[in-house]
């Protein structure tokens, strides 16, 4: 494996078939859209930001990630930060802790909606393919407790991968107060 810095907010990483083996990155899986695919590539680019310093001193927006398999089974990726990024997740302690739950049904999004609104600070409803997702920001004090109650009404994901994901791929529904929102309609 090698990677070039290409420039401040994005690395070109090459790995080889062998990589691939020891990343536990099946080439399958690049093209995959699945779960499994996105944990495998988190898991990846976590391990490799500890071994290489990837991003330092920045902290996470979005992250842009394009892999390419090639013929010797290989891979060459692309990572790039949208605005200001980082795969650490080393927050301050005043940072505000963003995390989703769902995808669900809409009745138990709505649910943690209603239990998130006087928690959150900013929340998005967005439509998946696997249903609906909330993806709320609270003061880190709070976090323990929006933690509980996304693990209560669905699955809880703080992966920043996982929310960029489903920020460019889902369909934005409400952007801002959407707890709020759902405690209305619930």
């Amino acid at each position: 494996m090698f990677y070039d810095t290409l420039s401040e907010n994005t690395v070109k990483i090459t790995l080889t078939s062998r990589d691939m083996s020891d990343y536990a990155i099946a080439r399958e899986s690049l093209l995959d859209r699945s779960a499994e695919s996105r944990r495998s590539l988190t898991r990846f680019l976590k391990r490799f930001q500890s071994e290489n310093s990837l991003f330092t001193g920045k902290s996470a927006d979005r992250l842009f990630l394009e892999a390419f398999p090639s013929a010797d089974g290989g891979c060459v990726m692309y990572v790039s930060t949208l605005g200001t990024g980082d795969l650490s997740g080393n927050d301050a302690p005043d940072t505000p802790v963003t995390l989703m739950c769902g995808p669900g049904p809409l009745a138990d999004i709505a649910r943690f909606g209603t239990a998130a609104a006087g928690i959150s600070s900013c929340s998005s409803l967005y439509r998946v393919s696997g249903g609906w997702c909330l993806v709320v920001t609270a003061k880190p004090t709070e976090a323990d407790r929006l933690t509980r109650l996304a693990a209560e009404y669905g699955e809880l994901s703080d992966d920043s991968i996982d929310i960029a994901s489903i920020g460019e791929h889902g369909t934005l529904i409400c952007r801002g107060n959407a707890a709020e929102a759902l405690s209305v309609l619930v």
